[in-house]
């Protein structure tokens, strides 16, 4: 059985049935013919006009305006089939008065008003006007036609009264006009999210200018007779706009417009269609008599014709590549910006309207920008373009995925939870484990990823790419290889993050960074040999800022080199300041950043630091990580005019990056520094092992050893046991500013002079007295 909204919708059907079939049955008694031709409509007027009003009542601002206007057509429709009834029911006359004519007419008026309003609401929003040509040739054709075959012959028609030939000739003039806005609106609708409304609009009205034009040439040649199968395509019209104001109903959230992307073959349907149409008809009132000037002239005009359309093919396919290079990358072949702009757009509005959630996973390559300096940009290229192939075998059942730009992907994820979005990321993460084959070589390479999830975390294409990208530096930030949801703590920490880069930028101005010192010790002894320069940021707002707060941020935005300079410069500065008062000349160890070690000028501002602070070569000595090693010829080189200058190097943090044994033998260097991770569980772990292995392969290499981080006697005694050379830790001292180092310098200098020899327990007492 069928339900109230199927019923609804059949109802203008079944009265078209009835109505063909009362046609076909009563074809040869006139006045039942008449009275069919009189009800069916009046049926389908009403349920039209019910209809409307509904879709008016729901409607708001440029809609209702358009709808009431429908609604009056509608109406004077509905009067003027009334008025007929009552005059076949009570005077027996079979043929319309012209006081119906009157309201069909304005009936006709008031639709063309609706049709224009509604073209200048849709093409408010729209530039494009590559369509006009077209409607003017089609229209044209059409006016010539009518001009041929429906006006001039009422013209020559003087046996009709004035009346009846006003009507006769302004119908086909109303007729073209409505021709033109639905023809107008047929191109417009290509750009506009009503496009479901004007398709119902322009077969109802088309359905409307077909049956009118029938009817007047019908009745020109006496032809027409009431109640024939021509007399329902004007109820079939009527049904199409009452289905125009039921989708009107239904649809009435959604927005004006949106550019869509359509076949443009269906252009050429209204110019050529309507050139060929005529050029028929042309030949049809010369009754086909050709002769050579004629024949000459058809063939011209199809070469014309034919060299026309193979332009027009080329130029669709130069716009198709265009098109295509504008929405692709053309590297990788994926999906570019601008198109992801497009599509999330798209995607979030029908989100929108049906309830779903929508997924971003944002991708970022991890020390990417490291393969392009050491490998070049091209073997960087080719590791791109293999990261696409696999991503996109992998889940090429999603085909929203892009590159946005040098190492960012994205994905956008339609109708994905986020424990949906989780398992993907997993999955990227898995595949990611597997090696690049790179030009003849493995490369592996790891991905940061962020996600963020409509609506929760944005409703918009900005908000959500922007918290995505968030939670993308957010893995980054803590150890790459791996994704991050977006969360709200996300923003605070970002926001002391971008506060921190904005006054890390005059810190040094400001007078907020300082020098901590921190001794190293000669293990057997306990004699002080040298110290290390830690730098410190004391904000007068945040407070104490922790290195490993910003440093990171210092290197990502190149400020790392200035002050890597200022650190160098003061700590030397500070030594020549000890020396002069006449402290133990010792060693400051200073820390140098690996973006610092390849700046251009590097050896040259080390030179001059020396020069202008007075301070001997051999008394300095630098400290780089051991990511060096990715550029080791450059590196070595660096090294090697450092050594020429007589400054001490020495490679930080040993044991947890790039450590190659083979080119350890190889580097100009003087120390190696153990990370403190590999001291921490000495002697009661495998670490001891490690320790011991790379204290004895520096020794036979000649190197100088140092084991940062010693806290406890137990790791004292277990590294003294391994003839480990030097060290530094909270066990002896934490680092401190110049003022209290410099009480530690004036203890040494009397401990020695007192009893000629330091002790390490001498150390753990000022340790313990309050010095750390």
């Amino acid at each position: 059985m069928l339900n109230k909204g199927r019923l609804t919708v059949l109802l203008p059907i079944i009265v078209i049935v009835l109505f063909y079939g009362w046609c076909f049955l009563f074809e040869e008694a006139e006045w039942l013919r008449t009275l069919g031709a009189i009800v069916f409509p009046l049926i389908s007027y009403i349920i039209c006009y019910k209809w409307i009003m509904h879709t008016w009542k729901i409607s708001l601002g440029d809609k209702k305006n358009f709808w009431s206007l429908m609604g009056l057509g509608m109406l004077l429709n509905l009067s003027a089939n009334l008025l007929w009834l009552y005059t076949f029911l009570s005077k027996g006359v079979t043929y319309f008065s012209n006081f119906s004519l009157l309201l069909w007419l304005l009936a006709y008026v008031f639709f063309l008003i609706a049709l224009t309003y509604k073209t200048k609401t849709i093409s408010s929003s729209i530039t494009n006007s590559n369509y006009k040509f077209n409607i003017i040739v089609f229209m044209i054709a059409a006016i010539v036609l009518s001009i041929h075959y429906i006006i001039i012959p009422i013209w020559h028609l003087w046996n009709y009264s004035i009346f009846e030939m006003f009507f006769m000739i302004f119908y086909p003039i109303t007729d073209l006009a409505i021709l033109f806005v639905i023809t107008y609106l047929y191109y417009l609708s290509k750009y506009s999210k009503e496009r479901g409304l004007v398709f119902f609009l322009v077969v109802a009205f088309g359905i409307q200018i077909i049956a009118d034009f029938i009817f007047v040439y019908l009745s020109l040649t006496d032809s027409y007779k009431i109640g024939s199968i021509y007399d329902p395509l004007w109820a079939i019209s009527t049904m199409f706009i009452g289905y125009a104001a039921l989708f009107a109903q239904k649809n009435k959230s959604e927005a004006q417009s949106i550019y869509q992307n359509y076949d443009a073959n269906k252009e050429k349907l209204f110019p050529y269609g309507s050139v060929f149409i005529l050029l028929i008809f042309g030949l049809d009132s010369y009754n086909w008599d050709f002769n050579a000037l004629s024949i000459g002239l058809l063939i011209i005009f199809f070469m014309i014709i034919g060299r026309q359309l193979l332009v027009v093919k080329k130029n669709k396919t130069l716009m198709s590549e265009y098109e295509y290079l504008a929405y692709h990358d053309s590297l990788t072949g994926l999906k570019n910006r601008a198109c992801f702009n497009e599509d999330l757009t798209k995607i979030l509005e029908k989100a929108k309207i049906n309830n779903r959630e929508v997924g971003l996973l944002l991708i970022d390559l991890d020390r990417f920008k490291l393969v392009n300096d050491t490998l070049g940009h091209y073997f960087g290229d080719s590791l791109l373009k293999k990261v696409s192939e696999r991503l996109k075998l992998r889940f090429k059942e999603n085909h929203w995925f892009y590159r946005l730009g040098g190492d960012e992907f994205i994905f956008i994820l339609p109708d994905k939870s986020e424990k949906e979005c989780v398992v993907i990321a997993e999955l990227i993460l898995k595949e990611f484990s597997k090696s690049f084959a790179v030009d003849n070589h493995d490369i592996t390479i790891t991905p940061s990823m962020g996600i963020s999830l409509y609506p929760v975390n944005g409703e918009d294409l900005e908000q959500l790419f922007k918290n995505a990208d968030a939670a993308m530096y957010m893995a980054k930030g803590s150890g790459s290889n791996k994704f991050q949801l977006y969360t709200k703590d996300i923003n605070d920490i970002l926001t002391r993050k971008l506060k921190l880069e904005n006054e890390l930028t005059t810190a040094i101005e400001n007078k907020q960074l300082l020098l901590h010192y921190q001794p190293i010790i000669e293990l057997q002894s306990g004699k002080m040999v040298g110290m290390e320069a830690l730098l410190r940021w004391e904000h007068p707002e945040l407070g104490s800022i922790s290195p490993a707060e910003f440093i990171p941020i210092a290197e990502e935005t190149g400020q790392i080199v200035p002050i890597g300079e200022w650190v160098l410069k003061n700590a030397c500065k500070q030594n020549v300041v000890w020396q002069e008062a006449g402290y133990p000349f010792l060693c400051m160890a200073v820390n140098v950043s690996f973006r610092q070690f390849q700046h251009n000028n590097f050896i040259c501002s080390v030179k001059n630091i020396l020069d202008e602070t007075g301070l001997q070569p051999e008394f300095l000595e630098l400290e780089i990580t051991e990511s060096i090693i990715q550029n080791v010829n450059q590196s070595m080189e660096v090294l090697q005019q450092l050594r020429n200058i007589g400054v001490k190097t020495g490679i930080d943090d040993f044991g947890t990056g790039y450590s190659s044994l083979h080119i350890l033998k190889e580097l100009p260097i003087d120390t190696i520094k153990i990370d403190r991770i590999f001291i921490d569980d000495c002697p009661n772990s495998q670490n001891y092992a490690i320790v011991k292995a790379v204290n004895d392969i520096a020794l036979h290499l000649n190197l100088r050893v140092v084991a940062e981080g010693i806290e406890t006697e137990q790791q004292l005694n277990a590294l003294t046991q391994i003839n480990c050379g030097f060290g530094q830790g909270f066990l002896f001292n934490k680092a401190v500013n110049s003022q209290e180092f410099e009480r530690l310098l004036l203890r040494e200098a009397r401990y020695i002079s007192r009893y000629g020899r330091c002790l390490i327990p001498m150390k753990v007492h000022f340790h313990q007295h309050g010095c750390e």
